[in-house]
């Protein structure tokens, strides 16, 4: 029967193994470079920057003594606690506009290492919560507390968010979706990240069954699940 680390995601699909060899080398920079803090962005939206950014975070918890933190920064279009069943209450926008203790807005999951903070309930434009003093100081003290912290941010082409949380963070993961993000679309958000390109520490193809080979799939060894529940996709 196959593993569930969450409601959603599988242990041992090849999505599963992707992202884990992936985390294994963010955590060699770890190691090498000391950093904590890594965004998951694409080019728009419904690339899957969400969907990986939860599951880089749930490998990350996997690794002992690694306190992970998921943290959700697309203040427009949160998805976070949507992939983990929570609900949108208190998160990082509470934090910064009504100066809530961080500690009282990061939540629980199935993974003992793996903590949670939502976008919460946003009243100010996002660029004034991104550029305040406030929110600069959320971030230092969350590296206090945790060993590896995944920022899901939005798309890099329609905002601007993402320009102005990439100074926040160590490095940067840039999500294509196989066979539909535009070569040119693609080439405009790196060129809009061209400030931070130091901290791009790589691409993600998302939509893997498209286009692996068919050695991937785990029926080309005749492994076989009493339960096969379909993956959830969102964006």
């Amino acid at each position: 029967m196959r593993k569930k680390s969450t409601n959603y995601y599988y242990d041992d699909t090849p999505e599963a193994t992707e992202l884990r060899r992936l985390f294994h080398k963010i955590h060699k920079l770890q190691l090498d470079h000391k950093h904590q803090v890594f965004m998951v962005t694409s080019s728009n939206t419904g690339e899957g920057k969400s969907t990986i950014s939860a599951y880089l975070a749930i490998e990350a918890a996997r690794y002992p003594n690694n306190p992970t933190l998921l943290l959700d920064c697309d203040l427009r279009r949160p998805m976070v606690h949507k992939l983990f069943g929570l609900k949108l209450q208190s998160g990082i926008a509470d934090v910064v506009e009504a100066q809530r203790d961080i500690g009282s807005v990061w939540m629980d999951t199935k993974l003992p290492n793996l903590k949670i903070i939502t976008a919460g309930k946003v009243h100010r434009n996002p660029v004034d919560i991104f550029t305040s003093k406030r929110f600069s100081q959320v971030i230092y003290n969350l590296r206090l507390y945790f060993k590896t912290i995944i920022v899901d941010v939005p798309p890099i082409i329609p905002v601007t968010d993402t320009l102005l949380l990439s100074s926040h963070v160590d490095g940067i993961l840039f999500v294509v979706l196989a066979g539909k993000t535009p070569k040119r679309v693609a080439i405009r958000a790196m060129e809009l990240l061209h400030d931070s390109k130091k901290k791009i520490i790589g691409a993600v193809v998302n939509n893997l069954k498209s286009v692996l080979p068919y050695y991937y799939d785990y029926q080309y060894y005749n492994y076989k699940y009493a339960d096969d529940d379909a993956l959830e996709s969102a964006e």
